[in-house]
């Protein structure tokens, strides 16, 4: 970034936002300090990448963005003309003089968006959508189409008074060169792309952050995060855990940073990352309490890219670390010594522990492909009456299978309105999807290479004609259509790629829609996450090894947009 971060602040006046300059822009106020951190996101589905998670916490902090009434913000679906503008409104001082809110002929002076679009209006930062040869007052301001690229950046400038080059070509070719030239711009958009509201929150922080001369510090804080290193447990309360990532002054023991992630499905696990509970144990002992003298687990088979496992009592506290038992043949037990910490097995009661692996990094030695799966699990300990020796395992379990790779795909969702008008034609947008991901390392790819829709309808409705087209880019690539399949193959470099940031795809056809029907609709989805040994709906690669399904609960794993009459 060029300088290290002062305190990664900007100043922001609670008062007044930004103050009136007489040639029409607004600069912001130095009167409030406020971090770029990913603290303030309230939200259930708040995005998996950083400058998203910063941007919308930022917006949410300042008040400009509060997200829907059921607690989502939904960062990948598509943000309308009327949402950004009401947006944009809000990064200006409150109104002092009402405007008429019967201002374009294609809104309704009673909705809630007519005051912010008719300020927007007033001020000459909006006119409408010109036609040849029709009226000023005519023109219409399409509220509910999604808000292009270039008209997000044209209406930031004006606002925020960021410096213009003279650029020849299109009325838009100065807006998106001028935010090239700063810094500002959106490295996954383009002219003609909708925006989504992830993608409109790191435009806003940018031009933001920009205007302050605080580009540099958010910049620096979306590349550098803070990852605790462990959590702490709090021992005035057994429920307490504190996201601190220091030992307590009260207390030296370390509890389980990943303690909200209780999966144990089969999961794709990511090279260099800590996983999630590979398996979870119940132990008994009938005769006598057992003194534990070593924690055991077994594996299905080695793998190597498996360096140690983190094992864990049943509150989360970390109870040591199990490496490869070298006298085992094969390299497949885990061994964890514990005689003198004086954990015991009580007689007649349940005694629980689960393991997450720590996986090597590309750079000391993990490699794609291969699974890690556990066998059995257990302990080997003395009888605290007789003093035989025990060992006590699990029997008869299974556990989960996982499978080793360079990333993975970690969010795949709608990214559109969950309802909207059914239209007829050529070329109609039937869906959109975004997929975001994470990588183990920089040289790590993730892409995806194809995907297949699965297409319902009623009322007649049939498509035709598919093609796919990645927000960005003007590029559009065939899809195939059998039955009820639609089919994506042989997706380029260009629409699956996911390590460089998250996708949104979007899916058209040409629609045809019987004249007679009464209730037509249709929707498309993506269905069959797929399983380590059944192929599912998506096929991905991490740029070694070739994957045909997901780590997803959901099924289908996403449904699109549903258009109806």
């Amino acid at each position: 970034m060029g300088k290290s971060p002062k305190l990664c602040t900007m100043m922001y006046n609670t008062d007044m936002k930004y103050s009136w300059i007489l040639t029409g822009l607004f600069l912001p106020v130095s009167v409030f300090a406020l971090t770029f951190e990913a603290n303030t996101l309230p939200y259930s589905d708040s995005p998996s990448d950083l400058p998203t998670q910063i941007a919308i916490s930022t917006l949410t902090e300042l008040e400009i963005v509060t997200g829907n009434p059921d607690g989502t913000f939904r960062p990948g679906v598509s943000i309308n003309r009327a949402e950004f503008i009401k947006i944009a409104m809000g990064l200006l001082p409150p109104e002092t003089v009402r405007v008429a809110t019967r201002c374009f002929p294609d809104i309704d002076e009673n909705i809630w968006f007519a005051a912010p679009v008719c300020r927007a209006k007033a001020l000459g930062i909006v006119s409408g959508n010109s036609v040849a040869e029709v009226p000023a007052e005519q023109w219409k301001f399409e509220p509910t189409r999604s808000v292009k690229y270039e008209e997000a950046l044209k209406i930031l400038s004006q606002i925020y008074g960021t410096p213009l080059l003279t650029v020849k070509g299109e009325w838009y070719e100065k807006y998106v060169r001028s935010a090239e030239n700063l810094g500002i711009d959106l490295k996954d958009s383009a002219p003609g792309s909708g925006l989504t509201r992830g993608q409109m929150a790191r435009l806003v922080v940018g031009f933001l952050a920009y205007s302050q001369g605080e580009l540099d510090d958010l910049r620096y804080a979306e590349t550098h995060p803070f990852i605790p290193v462990r959590t702490v447990f709090e021992p005035k309360s057994s429920s307490s855990i504190s996201s601190v990532s220091s030992i307590s002054s009260e207390s030296s023991d370390i509890y389980d940073a990943l303690i909200h992630d209780t999966t144990t499905d089969d999961a794709v696990l990511v090279l260099g990352k800590t996983t999630h509970i590979l398996g979870s144990a119940e132990l008994f002992a009938d005769a006598e309490p057992i003194q534990v003298q070593y924690f055991l687990i077994d594996l299905v088979a080695a793998n190597n890219s498996l360096d140690a496992m983190n094992v864990y009592d049943d509150r989360g506290k970390l109870i040591g670390r199990a490496t490869v038992d070298s006298s085992v043949v094969g390299k497949t037990r885990y061994k964890l010594g514990v005689k003198n910490k004086n954990i015991v097995l009580p007689r007649r009661d349940e005694y629980s522990f689960y393991v997450r692996g720590l996986l090597r990094s590309q750079d000391s030695g993990g490699v794609s492909g291969g699974s890690i799966q556990v066998s059995e699990m257990g302990i080997d300990g003395i009888g605290v009456w007789s003093n035989r020796n025990y060992s006590v395992m699990t029997s008869g379990e299974t556990f989960a299978k996982t499978s080793v790779a360079r990333s993975a795909i970690t969010s795949i969702a709608n990214a559109g309105d969950d309802r909207s008008i059914l239209l007829q034609g050529e070329e109609i947008e039937i869906g959109a999807f975004r997929f975001e991901g994470v990588t183990g390392h920089s040289a790590a790819r993730l892409q995806i290479t194809a995907l297949d829709f699965q297409i319902g309808a009623v009322g007649g409705v049939t498509i035709s004609n598919a093609l796919i087209r990645v927000d960005g880019s003007s590029e559009r690539h065939n899809c195939s259509i059998a039955s009820t399949t639609l089919t994506c193959s042989s997706l380029p470099d260009t629409y699956g790629r996911l390590d460089d940031g998250p996708r949104v795809l979007r899916v058209y056809a040409d629609v045809s829609v019987p004249s007679e029907s009464v209730h037509a609709g249709m929707q498309i989805s993506i269905n069959d996450p797929g399983s380590i040994g059944s192929a599912g709906s998506i096929t991905w690669t991490d740029g070694v090894t070739v994957f045909t399904w997901v780590d997803s609960l959901n099924t289908p794993v996403a449904r699109g947009t549903y258009y109806s009459y």
